[in-house]
């Protein structure tokens, strides 16, 4: 995770590992040019999508792109292209060439809400979704040089985590990745667009036009939180984008890498104290997953930061911070139904309090000099899926000693 490049989140780690990998950087001549574009076609409701091998394409042997069916398709291009079920094994020439296929932008989350959208007015999508994930055969060391051009109707703006050039090309580099691909949320249309400078970090809102999008309130929320969030993270993304728009979009939020979704009828601050923005920031900060049945952890740290770095900053008096705690506490003593499991806002709720405990156990052992800081920022250095015995690990070597509030006990959403 380095400053200047957009973090790979953890959910997204399939996209390209390369099958030959060696430490240390590629010379030029070891780099090989990876240009993608993407094409938005809303009278034709998908995206026309090309990815070009360029210089040194010779070092590429083959590349098998993981799509999804009816969503990737209409594949042609140069070199030789087998279609194998979920698969698509691409052989491009040594001398370069590119392969072309449509991608649908449209996903329907729940009945009549989207989490992707394209419309004769706007779209709203994430990266990841129009370019599949990749693995690449190469030479021995090569390393990919990509970029990403995304273009839309004549008068519709565009906005991705990545920054343009002055010919509307944006430098794709993940760390540690040798095969970069456009991942993270983007947005494009009639859209309103403010940016702003917050310690050194980028922050821009988008959204379309009368959707009812507060770009200020949240730029202000930003202002007011973002140098709390960078007292604990310093290797926080140098860009964040945050994407914005109403019905018929999911009235949810969703973190990607540098980036984030959330619908424009949710709060800046919830009743209870917490806040969606920061929990969606939190996760593209974080950049974090779990393994199976241990969401909690992730999710338990996201909330917990939604509402402690408010604390910090002031934006939340001590008053409403404990009353938020309150309500938190109330949900997770919601009696769990036989053969259900609890519902997400329970789960999230218990979580919150273990990781209260968590800190508040750290800092009595350390007599103050560490904290649930300290855990979460490993946490978020590891790249790996996050398990408790993991976590509880890390844990108990911050605080250097067993952690109590860690025990055998019940966990949050783990049957």
């Amino acid at each position: 995770m380095v400053h200047g490049r957009i973090r790979l989140a953890a959910v997204l780690v399939p996209a390209g590992l390369a099958f030959a990998a060696t430490c240390g950087a590629a010379g030029d001549d070891m780099l090989y040019g990876l240009d993608y574009r993407i094409r938005l076609v809303p009278e034709d409701d998908l995206a026309k999508v090309s990815v070009e091998i360029g210089d040194n394409a010779d070092l590429v042997r083959a590349i098998r792109f993981n799509i999804v069916p009816g969503r990737h398709t209409d594949f042609s291009g140069d070199g030789k292209i087998d279609l194998d079920g979920t698969y698509v094994h691409w052989t491009p020439p040594a001398a370069g060439g590119g392969l072309a296929f449509s991608a649908a932008v449209d996903h329907e989350r729940t009945e009549g809400a989207y989490d992707a959208m394209l419309t004769g007015e706007w779209a709203i999508f994430r990266g990841d979704d129009m370019v599949p994930p990749a693995r690449v055969r190469t030479v021995k060391g090569a390393e990919a040089r990509a970029r990403l051009r995304l273009t839309a109707p004549d008068g519709w703006s565009v906005v991705s985590p990545y920054r343009e050039d002055d010919r509307g090309w944006a430098p794709v580099e993940h760390a540690d990745r040798r095969f970069d691909r456009p991942t993270g949320w983007m947005a494009a249309g009639r859209m309103g667009v403010r940016r702003e400078r917050i310690r050194g970090i980028q922050v821009t809102v988008a959204g379309p036009v009368n959707h009812g999008v507060r770009r200020m309130d949240m730029l202000a929320f930003m202002n007011w939180n973002l140098p709390e969030i960078l007292r604990v993270f310093d290797d926080f993304p140098e860009r964040m984008l945050i994407v914005s728009a109403g019905d018929p979009m999911w009235r949810g939020g969703l973190s990607g890498p540098a980036s984030l979704f959330l619908h424009a009828d949710r709060p800046l601050i919830s009743e209870n104290g917490t806040s969606p923005l920061l929990h969606e920031v939190m996760h593209a900060t974080l950049g974090i997953e779990a393994a199976r049945d241990h969401d909690w952890i992730v999710e338990g740290l996201a909330e917990f930061y939604s509402v402690e770095i408010m604390r910090r900053s002031g934006t939340i008096s001590r008053r409403r911070y404990e009353r938020g705690y309150d309500q938190l506490r109330r949900w997770s003593e919601e009696p769990d139904v036989p053969g259900r499991r609890p519902s997400k806002g329970t789960i999230t709720a218990r979580a919150v309090l273990v990781m209260r405990k968590v800190d508040e156990e750290i800092r009595d052992r350390t007599d103050g000099d560490r904290s649930l800081d300290d855990v979460a920022r490993e946490i978020a250095s590891l790249g790996d899926r996050i398990t408790f015995d993991r976590f509880r690990e890390i844990g108990e070597k911050v605080a250097g000693a067993p952690l109590r509030a860690l025990g055998d006990g019940p966990l949050p959403g783990v049957d």
